[in-house]
């Protein structure tokens, strides 16, 4: 059994650091890390490459909710969110909106009605950002830290209080196989039947521990084969913390599922891979993470939960 905690970072594919710092900290209003930014709890990692296979210029025909059977996306969707993306709490969509507005940023709102905005950064990286109640009924476990907390006082000095990653949003060709990769194999927890209803196409809501995965099944403009990649280490991805590595490699290994091995500069051990559709996957041991105890009656976090946050 995998044992996830979360996930502790996003890494992003950006052809400059210094202009992506600049982008992030002025725009979105985030704070800097060692790496890139911090929006909340969550850290997102810039990684500069010269050569982002991935399309940037959006294709101004794919405006619609979901597109007709066989269509090719010649670009980005109009709507990030029917495109990859990460979704991040936030304390209100106004001085959020109001930045984006002075900056000449376009952005969507929900197709749904919910309160919900989405915009890309000049790379293509999509991003949906709400209020916590947004998100909250999504998952059967929504950690307090998602559940902004805000001060008039706070505000001052920040004029947008993140709380951190709810899920993120992977593009897929088949959603069984997507299903059987992070369920069967990487042992994820299966909460689609929280997903809408109304949601014009095939997908997933995935637990991953603290957060979610939500999985697409919609024209993918990316190349989506392992050899069209960057490569493990350099390539856009998620990371998800995990108590121990073994069961990762053993699951893998017993799949013949390719992944690479590594330890990063802070000590941390970790383990790179790519799903069915080549959006990579990075694990980060972490011992320390107090296991979070499923109710397998209930199908749910048992109450109170075991984490201890």
């Amino acid at each position: 059994t995998v044992d996830y905690g979360g996930i502790p970072h996003i890494g992003v594919l950006v052809d400059n650091k210094v202009k992506a710092l600049a982008y992030y900290t002025n725009i979105l209003k985030m704070k800097p890390s060692p790496n890139g930014v911090f929006a909340g709890e969550t850290q997102i990692q810039f990684l500069e490459s010269s050569t982002n296979p991935d399309p940037i210029d959006v294709d101004p025909t794919y405006n619609m909710s979901a597109p007709p059977p066989g269509y090719i996306a010649e670009g980005r969707p109009v709507h990030a969110g029917r495109d990859r993306h990460v979704a991040i709490t936030l304390h209100s969509l106004e001085p959020l909106k109001a930045s984006l507005e002075a900056n000449n940023v376009p952005y969507t709102m929900s197709y749904s009605g919910r309160q919900a905005l989405f915009c890309r950064d000049l790379w293509g990286n999509g991003w949906e950002f709400g209020p916590p109640v947004t998100y909250a009924k999504a998952t059967r476990l929504f950690p307090p830290y998602l559940d902004v907390d805000v001060e008039a006082a706070t505000l001052e000095t920040e004029p947008i209080r993140w709380g951190g990653v709810a899920h993120v949003g992977l593009l897929v060709q088949n959603t069984p196989i997507t299903r059987r990769f992070y369920c069967d194999v990487l042992g994820m927890v299966d909460e689609t039947d929280l997903r809408p209803e109304a949601l014009p196409f095939p997908g997933l809501f995935l637990r991953c521990g603290e957060q979610q995965v939500h999985i697409l099944e919609l024209p993918n403009p990316d190349p989506n084969s392992v050899e069209d990649r960057p490569g493990h280490g350099n390539d856009r991805r998620t990371a998800y913390s995990v108590k121990s590595l073994v069961p990762v490699v053993q699951a893998l290994e017993q799949e013949g599922v390719n992944y690479r091995k590594d330890k990063l500069s802070s000590g941390e051990s970790v383990v790179f891979c790519y799903d069915p559709d080549a959006n990579e996957l990075m694990f980060v041991e972490d011992g320390n993470i107090q296991v979070i105890q499923e109710d397998m009656i209930n199908m749910a976090p048992m109450v109170p939960w075991t984490r201890l946050w």
